[in-house]
């Protein structure tokens, strides 16, 4: 936010420097304009419905120290709160709108309480100005006139000092097009993900904020703005679990949760959190991120942390973390899948599978894979005609279409489809396993043949945006399985490959 240009001018104006203006020797009072280099303010809460503020003014020379008694801020705006626009008299009476005797002026190594005087304060979002003249017990006078907007904050029940997160992107069946942030915050004993270890002593919240796509997944944070409570996946809110969720037991990862535990004081708190707002900020040392919220006991909870917020990529599957050459590949297969089993899809599918030469292919065994190499699977799409050879052409990797080639999908190992890369490697028990994948995301396929001899050309870019090239030519083995039932699409559970461990490890911190 952009400065704004400021001044506390401070005015002595006593008796003898009012008969000394009219001498030869003081020809003026002394009038010395402060610049405010900071202020800051606390809401202090409330006493006998009244609420306290202290708002502190600092300068090069000291700090004006200034209690002001205002209305109560609602509980649920107490991450925005505002002193009211009105007229604050000194006193020390304790009276609605005024400001307390209590308060100070502090010049260099000398502090004074404040005696007399008012000040006129107007707020508007967010910005505070303060104008008149307030008096010290020394009898000095204060002209001032003060703009700025003031991070006014509550105080809270517990400062975080432990985070860790994941960025899950969007879900294609729950919230498409809407991201999920998945975030822990732990004050206390925590284990290695930063959530509260089972026999430990201290708070954590655990929650998922949704919000917009960030554009690259790896390099996710969340966003700097204040978060709602919402039971349904959308932008700018942290879920949490309506009251009949709860009540009909249903378990959900993304509920929003809060939890203490201190076995000496025999407190042992799992609840869920029903309401609130949270405010992500940018700070000089990564982001600040504030906790109002509602537990289902009916209590409220005030909490803040400050620090670099981690948010793991677990959207991207791309293992790949540069440019990809594929190495040569020297066998090829054909696969006729037959027609989309998705309705209204007017094509065909097919696949091609294409494989370095120190790979051995299983195609009667949906084309299970031994030894080390590279390979890759290609899916085209076809007219209905076509059921014996694939069209020539160049195939745009994207929807399911006619004439386009299939984009990598999926989650895990048996449940991808489209064109992917895959590496394979022995591990030290002697299998084939795939360590190196990558599913393709936009690009081109492009399909040549002379004679019996097939081109395949790929140009593609995977998830990560790195690109991947590879070429084959050659024969291709013709597989018909058209009469294999279509393998059925499902919803699966949100985890992708190698990544699963952690996730499971995140949803059962909700149990």
């Amino acid at each position: 936010m952009k400065r704004l240009s400021y001044v506390v001018s401070f005015v002595l104006l006593s008796s003898l420097a009012t008969i000394s203006c009219s001498s030869d020797d003081n020809k003026s009072s002394s009038t010395n304009p402060i610049t405010v280099d900071q202020a800051t303010g606390t809401y202090l809460g409330k006493v006998e419905d009244k609420g306290n503020f202290a708002i502190v003014l600092k300068t090069k020379q000291g700090e004006f120290n200034l209690k002001f008694i205002s209305d109560v801020v609602k509980d649920e705006n107490l991450l925005e709160a505002a002193i009211k626009s009105e007229t604050y008299i000194v006193s020390d009476a304790g009276h609605l709108y005024t400001l307390s005797s209590a308060s100070t002026v502090k010049n260099a190594a000398i502090v004074s309480k404040i005696t007399a005087g008012e000040l006129a304060v107007v707020s508007a979002n967010g910005t505070h100005t303060f104008k008149g003249t307030l008096q010290d017990e020394q009898g000095v006078k204060y002209d001032i006139n003060y703009t700025q907007a003031i991070d006014i904050e509550p105080i809270y029940d517990v400062t975080y000092e432990i985070q860790n997160g994941w960025y899950w992107g969007d879900n294609v069946f729950d919230h498409p097009n809407v991201a999920e942030y998945m975030t822990y915050f732990t004050q206390g004993d925590a284990n290695s993900y930063g959530e509260l270890k089972e026999d430990g002593t201290g708070y954590h919240i655990s929650l998922s904020f949704f919000d917009q796509m960030a554009p690259k997944a790896w390099e996710a944070k969340v966003p700097n703005k204040t978060f709602k409570a919402s039971t349904a996946f959308e932008v700018g809110a942290f879920r949490v679990g309506s009251k009949e969720a709860i009540e009909n037991g249903e378990d959900d990862y993304s509920f929003a949760s809060f939890q203490h535990k201190d076995k000496a004081a025999g407190i042992d708190e799992e609840l869920y959190i029903l309401d609130g707002s949270i405010k992500v900020m940018e700070h000089k040392q990564g982001q600040e991120i504030r906790f109002n919220i509602l537990l289902e006991n009916g209590t409220r909870h005030l909490g803040k942390y400050t620090g670099t917020v981690k948010q793991g990529d677990q959207y991207t599957i791309s293992t790949l973390r540069a440019d990809k050459e594929v190495k040569k590949l020297t066998q090829g297969f054909m696969e006729y899948k037959g027609k989309s089993p998705i309705t209204a899809k007017q094509n065909n599918r097919w696949n091609l599978y294409l494989y370095s030469e120190t790979l051995t292919p299983h195609p009667g065994q949906y084309f299970w894979v031994e030894g080390s190499g590279e390979w890759m699977r290609v899916t085209l799409y076809t007219d209905l005609n076509a059921t014996t050879d694939i069209p020539l052409g160049e195939f745009p990797i994207g929807d399911e279409n006619v004439g386009n080639a299939g984009e990598g999908g999926g989650s895990e190992v048996g449940l991808d489809w489209g064109t992917w890369f895959f590496e394979q490697t022995i591990n030290r028990e002697g299998e084939s396993v795939t360590s190196g994948f990558a599913p393709t995301r936009t690009g081109t396929v492009k399909v040549e043949k002379t004679g019996d001899q097939y081109t395949i050309t790929v140009n593609a870019i995977d998830d990560r945006e790195n690109k991947i090239t590879a070429s084959y030519t050659g024969a291709l083995t013709f597989v018909n399985n058209a009469s294999k039932a279509a393998a059925q699409q499902t919803k699966v559970a949100k985890k992708s490959y190698g990544k699963g461990t952690k996730f499971d490890a995140a949803k059962n911190s909700r149990k």
